[in-house]
């Protein structure tokens, strides 16, 4: 599938990523001080909000999690279509690693560059260890090495998203093809089931491993948001039919909010809740239709292709920045604003220079169905 047929989602990409950005370092920098100054081991900065959080913070969503409800929403819309395209269950997951994971070694690698810069001009250690580092350069972070502290604010969604992507992938491989909508959505609904009664037994203290279900209770929620947006999908193209996608979407969104997964604050979830409905919106009623034409629509589409490293590299950047205005007697402003730049900037170099390089390696390799017909890539 040819995602450029879809403008829609280039909007919704590039919405997604610069809500994410502004809440970082507009909202999240000066309401959760503690946890900002974490993610650098020093100590926090209590600074007065600006005059705009009241505003925002008395809205029924947050944005920054009104822009992750796009983006697991467009994870779910594009599943199945990967999953055809690529033949193999090996084939499907060399084009996701190839597609994520050298994009983010650049952006957490020149980020890091940051800490170490930030660190020598404190006087301070470089504040993580060899073993945290690698941590977040491979993704195991959760699994492994539980209860390490955050070193970046993007990592934690690309842990879900590539343990979906191996769910989906093995269930696509073991005879999941026919009917694989209906089939992912009950073995995640099953799997919840299965984990929360892990859960209430309260086995914390008696097993090592019990912090594997924490893991899962999580993870599984995201599934279940993310399977919303394969519905979308299977209706969209009319594989299902509205009664069938109206009350899959119901039961999966009633798993969704229940006690079954790890719970949120009312406005976390309705963030998530609206940005599943405006992206459904969009898609039902625009879909292919809407076309890239002036210098907005260009714009979005710039936005959109450097929207994954610019999500996956602005965090530490921004924030040493403006711990070292602050710290220097200027305004957090000002270092909002400069990790905003370099951001961009960083952004489209990796893109270029990386991101690029290597979906167009991928295309070089066609899935393996195709290689037997002799066929062009879609």
């Amino acid at each position: 599938m040819n995602k450029h047929k879809y403008f829609v989602l280039d909007i919704l990409r590039g919405l997604s990523a610069l809500f994410v950005v502004f809440y970082h370092y507009f909202v999240f920098f000066f309401t959760q001080p503690e946890l900002s100054a974490a993610l650098l081991a020093i100590e926090p900065l209590y600074l007065p909000d600006p005059f705009y959080i009241g505003f925002l913070e008395s809205l029924p969503f947050n944005i920054g999690y009104l822009g992750l409800g796009f983006f697991f929403s467009i994870t779910g819309f594009l599943i199945q279509p990967s999953l055809e395209r690529y033949a193999t269950l090996k084939t499907f997951l060399i084009h996701k690693i190839f597609r994520l994971w050298p994009t983010y070694v650049v952006c957490f690698g020149t980020s890091l560059l940051f800490v170490v810069l930030f660190s020598y001009l404190r006087g301070t250690p470089f504040p993580y260890s060899f073993t945290h580092v690698l941590s977040y350069f491979f993704w195991v972070r959760d699994i492994f090495f539980y209860g390490y502290p955050y070193i970046d604010g993007s990592v934690w969604t690309l842990e879900i998203q590539i343990k979906f992507y191996l769910l989906a992938g093995l269930i696509w491989a073991l005879g999941g093809k026919n009917n694989f909508l209906e089939k992912i959505s009950l073995i995640t609904i099953v799997l919840g089931l299965v984990t929360y009664g892990f859960y209430i037994h309260e086995y914390e203290e008696e097993h090592s491993w019990f912090y594997l279900i924490l893991i899962a209770r999580s993870n599984l929620k995201f599934y279940i948001f993310i399977l919303l947006g394969a519905c979308v999908y299977s209706y969209y193209k009319k594989r299902i039919s509205w009664v069938k996608a109206v009350g899959l979407c119901t039961l999966l969104m009633a798993y969704f909010l229940s006690p079954l997964f790890h719970s949120y604050s009312f406005q976390t979830t309705m963030s998530y809740i609206l940005g599943f409905a405006i992206f459904t919106f969009l898609i039902l009623m625009y879909g292919e239709t809407m076309k890239e034409k002036g210098f907005i629509e260009k714009s979005i589409k710039w936005l959109s292709d450097i929207s994954y490293p610019l999500y996956a590299g602005h965090v530490l950047p921004g924030y040493t920045m403006m711990f070292l205005m602050v710290e220097n007697g200027l305004s957090a402003f000002y270092g909002a604003f400069a990790g905003i730049v370099y951001s961009l900037f960083i952004a489209t170099v990796v893109h270029k220079n990386v991101e690029a390089f290597f979906l167009r390696f991928n295309k070089k390799a066609p899935p393996q169905s195709q290689k037997k017909q002799h066929l062009p890539m879609p």
